[in-house]
């Protein structure tokens, strides 16, 4: 995409601080072209408040009748290609006669994320729907079903080409045509793609008992869309492979022990995060609920993430912090980036059950 003779240009300037220039202008080249190459797709640190990035089937799954999920994450701020991630759902259960048995749930998920000096956005628009059967009392098995739209756009107006070095000058000129014909006129492209899951989750039967579990697994992407920005057909999105567990387990008076684990597999991609928590309750009455928490994550070999979050009545909210482990630590001074989520749910008003008086002749 970029011209591979930038070293040569190096060499006959023999300048230092062009040659600084280059160096700096290859490497958010590299940067900008590797999202071209391989697509990962946006991840988030409190794995528990982003569901329906893991598995549509995990659309309807909460205990209410609506839930409203938002998600922010900045990334790498301390260097010139950070990451910001906004997402937003919204999923709702169908109740009928027989919601304790089996239910429908449906929901839709926007997310935008934008990255580096070329404003490489990826907007996403997904729309899921889910199928839940009880098994068995507290055991529900759940099949969900999802299909997006994402958009993807880069902006060169920000980027730096080695054709506008001049040698002669020993300079940037911006004014010299980068000779980059296909790129500036291929900058957005758009595909779409369908994905599915399972997830089986278990509930104490008793509502006195916190106790809670969820496994579940995910193939993301599998029709494999094409996604070019030069026409490459060739270049299609990697599946996504999605399986991880949630436990909340109810250990002693006021607290609960959290759990939490998952993996996700994308072509050459790899990502594990695990961590665990301690949640407590400082009132357990139903309409006046109200719990603390702190949690620490571990996403193998990149970073530590510690969370604090809180529970009050209907609403959940998390704050996270991630501390950079890998190499790319000496870039980032160790400060990978905030998370913040916030839940809120909202329970319908059951009518009540109509009687029918008997009639006296």
């Amino acid at each position: 995409m970029f011209d591979r003779t930038i070293l040569l240009n190096h060499k006959k300037t023999k300048d230092l601080k062009t040659l600084y220039h280059l160096l700096l202008s290859a490497l958010v080249a590299l940067m900008t072209c590797s999202q071209f190459v391989i697509a990962q797709d946006v991840h988030f640190s409190q794995i528990g408040y982003a569901p329906l990035h893991l598995n549509p089937a995990l659309t309807g799954i909460f205990e209410g009748d609506m839930r409203l999920i938002g998600n922010y994450r900045t990334q790498w701020n301390t260097v010139p290609v950070g990451y910001k991630t906004f997402s937003g759902a919204y999923d709702m259960s169908f109740l009928n006669k027989n919601y304790e048995r089996r239910f429908f749930s449906a929901g839709v998920m926007l997310t935008h994320d934008q990255a580096g000096d070329s404003r490489l956005s990826f907007t996403n628009v997904a729309l899921s729907g889910s199928y839940t059967h009880r098994i068995a009392r507290g055991h529900y098995l759940t099949a969900g079903l999802a299909g997006a739209f994402t958009h993807k756009y880069f902006d060169v107006s920000g980027l730096q080409f080695d054709r506008q070095f001049s040698n002669e000058t020993r300079s940037f000129d911006p004014t010299l045509d980068p000779r980059e014909n296909s790129l500036l006129a291929n900058n957005t492209t758009g595909f779409a793609d369908v994905s599915s899951g399972f997830n089986w989750h278990y509930r104490a039967p008793s509502r006195a008992k916190r106790t809670s579990f969820d496994l579940g697994i995910a193939n993301m992407h599998f029709n494999q869309p094409a996604k070019p920005f030069l026409d490459d057909k060739a270049e299609q999105l990697p599946m996504r492979w999605s399986m991880y567990g949630f436990g909340n387990i109810e250990i002693v008076g006021a607290f609960d022990l959290l759990l939490h684990a998952t993996y996700q597999d994308q072509g050459p991609h790899r990502e594990m995060i695990y961590g665990a928590g301690l949640q407590y309750h400082i009132d357990t009455d139903f309409d006046k609920e109200f719990a603390i928490q702190a949690a620490l994550n571990r996403r193998s070999e990149d970073a530590l993430s510690v969370m604090l979050g809180m529970r009050y009545r209907m609403w959940k909210g998390a704050f996270s912090y991630d501390l950079n482990t890998s190499d790319f630590a000496v870039a980032t001074n160790r400060r990978a980036g905030p998370e913040l989520s916030i839940i809120y749910i909202i329970n319908r008003v059951k009518p009540m059950p109509t009687k029918i008086c008997p009639a006296y002749l």
